[in-house]
């Protein structure tokens, strides 16, 4: 028998070995007690769950206030507790009605602007959701906006006063008018109607209106502040104008009295 034949009987052999080969193998592994295990996630799910983690509002009309709602639900399988809503600014003030829920329950809070406030153009403002679902976790939310430029404007912002005697100090908060006159219609301008403050020790009276060097409309609100509790103390100065869209408009205010281990000490 030549080479030439015998090349010929074993190569059918060794396809049916090929054949076969994968089949033994299982049956080893079977037989080992060797089963494929699923691949896990390194990391758990987050249990804290929102519709949507960006509202965009564009360029909405000119108002006094504009929210972002963000919903909210636990899609984990434990009971979650908010601990802390952290802005990248104060302004946006978000509350929560409660903190703590169960698996599929949910809550809102929303993330407020306030136009006279704040300076037109494109502003972006996040929120940090800090939570624990049985480890520490945190979720970030955004809010962007471009504030249009035809608004009411308050100067300053916000009023801190350091008030550490009986000696009254006055601040001016100033309102322009920025909006422009409609060439269809008069403009109603604007004006103070009442101005108070939510400290009743604080007095808050409306200035006369006047216009700037460039013509437009200004009113000033006077803050007097005197004879301060001890401690610190944080109220708002609200102010109610004629005009619907800023029909109230408000200006945080925080006050720095004496200590409270000077609070028998006479002042002078």
């Amino acid at each position: 028998m030549d080479a030439s034949d015998q090349q010929g009987r074993w190569w059918p052999r060794a396809l049916w070995v090929a054949a076969l080969l994968p089949f033994v193998l299982s049956l080893v592994v079977h037989a080992s007690g060797v089963k494929a295990r699923p691949v896990e996630s390194d990391t758990a799910r987050d249990s804290l769950g929102f519709e949507q983690y960006l509202v965009n509002l564009g360029s909405p009309p000119p108002r006094s206030e504009y929210l972002a709602r963000f919903a909210f639900r636990n899609v984990g399988s434990q009971p979650l507790k908010i601990s802390e809503l952290k802005p990248s600014c104060g302004c946006l003030n978000p509350r929560l009605d409660r903190k703590e829920f169960a698996p599929g329950e949910g809550g809102e809070f929303f993330l407020r602007v306030r136009a006279a406030n704040e300076k037109p153009g494109p502003h972006e403002y996040t929120c940090r959701v800090l939570y624990d679902d049985g480890q520490p976790r945190e979720a970030e939310v955004r809010f962007k906006i471009s504030l249009p430029e035809e608004r009411v404007e308050i100067r300053p912002r916000s009023l801190i006063v350091y008030q550490f005697n009986n000696q009254p100090t006055t601040k001016d908060v100033t309102i322009t008018d920025f909006r422009a006159t409609p060439e269809d219609r008069p403009l109603a301008r604007l004006e103070i109607l009442e101005a108070t403050c939510t400290l009743d020790w604080v007095e808050v009276t409306i200035g006369e209106a006047q216009f700037d060097e460039i013509g437009q409309r200004q009113q000033k609100v006077i803050v007097t502040i005197t004879d301060v509790p001890p401690g610190r103390h944080d109220g708002s100065i609200i102010i109610r104008t004629n005009i619907l869209e800023y029909a109230e408009l408000r200006v945080p205010l925080q006050v720095d009295g004496p200590s409270p281990s000077d609070e028998h000490t006479p002042r002078k």
